[in-house]
């Protein structure tokens, strides 16, 4: 009745108790039958086939419609009290007398769009097929009384099985997923460092480890003759990768940076991971359809719950193309947002090779631009499910304004939003950056979206910001650090030296391969920044990597304490001046100097 305004409450009543009253008109006759029948003949019937529900039977086109059963009352149309009727005759072989089934009237034929005749023959057809099918259901039940729960238990078990076995699918998949998803994390990890995990202890001993092993090496090619060539070999190379590195463009398109490699490996794991994201959606969504297949099945099975078997099968089909179209949708936008961030990401290196910017923005912007895109598709999932179940659109109209009402209440949630975009727009801070916003809270960022922010600090403890509250960022890792060293030697001591000692430790850092990429710039004296009588400071700056300043720091400090001890330079030592009274009952006094020795 689509024609009729079932928002009307009023209507709606007056239609489920007219349903009402049919179903009962209709049990009540099928009973009274029943109960007159009890000593009819049992009709042979050989093919298992001809108990299978009509709705079922009619996917076969070659399978014989199953026959009107012998209970079968007659149904006919007539007139009552100036209306069209649907009625039974009396029947007193079958134990009824004659009683209306059903009125028709004009409105019931406007809302099935045809005349009241029509109308009135097409019902007094399903009434009669009705009937037909509940004597054969009340048949099958004599013949085999558990047959409808040893059917329905099994259709429960496949269905069960085969949500158990895409589970398994499912179980692989995510296992799969998580190995790549700490593969992409160590990739990330290989870029950025946290600075509590190195200390000058296990750096120095990689540094030991590396001498040992280029000893042994030397120790091992025993022909000296063989070590010159190499050595002459290699300084070749040396001088023809510096010739390469002068111009960037040239040596950016003849080598591949360990951040280009790392944006391709990147790129790929990104495009791995969707595809697995894509499979487990749909395999939920199959679970999903298992079980309703099998509760379709199940209302097909009893006859009282038949008439949910079309509904329910219809609707999960609609239900399912629905959000598999959405997934897939979903899944598209992750590749093409994936594409365009390493397209823009590869542009961009060009420009900075040896930057790791690059892939730290792609893991944030990935990350947050996935979650937007799916949280809309989500939300145009569920109104299309609600449109395609049949709920009243006013209903959702009030919603819409509900949510719009409390998107307004929420104001933090809102300057949480609009602030999270700034951050993201104005590249304040990455995933893997580490930051200090004041107030004690400062760590590695190792999660953010458009609300909140998640640091790691030095305690392994996570701290949770919400975005608006985040003004003033410390950034100690974004495109480059730097080694901000202060040393007090003592006031006595040779200046120049020192600084020359330095300046050498510095430059042998950076001739090994283990810290050669990691500085950038040679060493940077700004000279003595304090002379008084504790010692004389000496300020240097080294420009690293991002997060490498830590490690280098620590390393350079450890190699300029050793370096000192070895050129005989000590450290600042306060001095002091103190005075002596030779008598207390004289206003004479001496004053006495006192130096300490130097250290050795």
């Amino acid at each position: 009745m689509k024609d009729i305004d079932q928002s009307n409450p009023e209507v709606t009543q007056l239609i489920e108790k007219r349903a009402k009253v049919i179903e009962q008109v209709f049990n009540r006759i099928v009973q009274n039958i029943i109960r007159n029948q009890p000593n009819s003949e049992k009709i042979e019937i050989t093919d298992w086939k001809f108990w299978i529900p009509s709705s079922v039977r009619n996917l076969w086109k070659s399978t014989p419609i199953k026959p009107l059963h012998p209970w079968t009352p007659t149904i006919k149309i007539g007139i009552k009290n100036n209306h069209t009727v649907v009625y039974i005759p009396d029947e007193f072989d079958l134990g009824i007398a004659s009683q209306s089934l059903i009125t028709v009237t004009a409105i019931d034929a406007r809302a099935n769009g045809t005349t009241v005749e029509n109308l009135a023959k097409i019902w007094q057809t399903n009434i009669r097929l009705s009937f037909s099918n509940a004597f054969w259901g009340y048949e099958f039940d004599q013949r085999y009384p558990k047959h409808r729960w040893i059917f329905s238990a099994i259709v429960l078990g496949v269905g069960f099985l085969s949500i158990f076995i895409l589970e398994l699918i499912r179980k692989f998949l995510r296992t799969w997923d998580n190995k790549l998803r700490k593969k992409l994390k160590d990739l990330t990890e290989s870029i950025t460092l946290n600075p509590e995990a190195v200390t000058s202890s296990n750096l120095n001993e990689k540094a030991n480890n590396s001498n040992k092993k280029e000893t042994n090496n030397v120790s091992v090619n025993s022909n000296k003759k063989k070590v010159k060539l190499l050595l002459f070999l290699n300084e070749i190379f040396k001088i023809i990768k510096k010739i390469i590195k002068k111009n960037k463009w040239f040596y950016t398109q003849l080598s591949s940076s360990k951040e280009k490699i790392i944006l391709q490996q990147q790129n790929l794991i990104e495009q791995q991971r969707n595809s697995y994201h894509l499979l487990l959606r749909v395999s939920f969504i199959f679970q999903l359809f298992s079980l309703l297949a099998s509760l379709i099945i199940i209302t097909l099975i009893f006859r009282d719950a038949r008439f949910l078997s079309v509904y329910l099968l219809r609707e999960s089909l609609n239900l399912m193309f629905l959000w598999i179209v959405l997934i897939i949708l979903d899944k598209i936008t992750d590749f093409i947002i994936d594409y365009y961030l390493h397209r823009w990401a590869n542009q961009a290196q060009v420009i900075n090779p040896t930057s790791n910017r690059y892939t730290l923005r792609i893991n944030t912007y990935s990350i947050v631009l996935k979650q937007a895109t799916s949280f809309t598709i989500f939300i145009l999932g569920v109104y299309g499910s609600i449109w395609l179940i049949g709920l009243n659109l006013s209903v959702l109209a009030g919603a819409g304004v509900l949510t719009l009402a409390l998107a307004f209440l929420s104001r933090n949630l809102l300057e949480d939003m609009l602030n999270g975009i700034l951050i993201l727009c104005t590249d304040r801070y990455a995933i893997g950056d580490v930051i200090d916003i004041g107030g004690g809270m400062a760590g590695l960022v190792e999660n953010i979206n458009l609300f909140v922010t998640s640091l790691r600090n030095l305690d392994g403890q996570v701290i949770a910001i919400p975005n608006s509250k985040i003004s003033t960022v410390i950034n100690n890792t974004k495109e480059w650090s730097r080694v901000n060293f202060t040393i007090k030697i003592a006031w006595n001591e040779d200046i120049k030296k020192a600084i020359s000692v330095m300046t050498q430790v510095a430059n042998q850092m950076q001739k090994e391969p283990e810290w050669s990429r990691k500085i950038l710039d040679p060493i940077e004296v700004l000279g003595v920044d304090d002379v008084s009588h504790e010692g004389i400071v000496i300020h240097v700056l080294i420009r690293t990597q991002p997060s490498e300043h830590w490690g280098i720091g620590r390393e350079f400090r450890f190699r300029v304490k050793h370096a000192f001890d070895e050129a005989g330079i000590s450290l600042g030592i306060p001095h002091h001046k103190i005075s002596v009274l030779n008598s207390p009952n004289n206003n004479d006094q001496s004053l006495a100097y006192f130096f300490p020795e130097e250290d050795n």
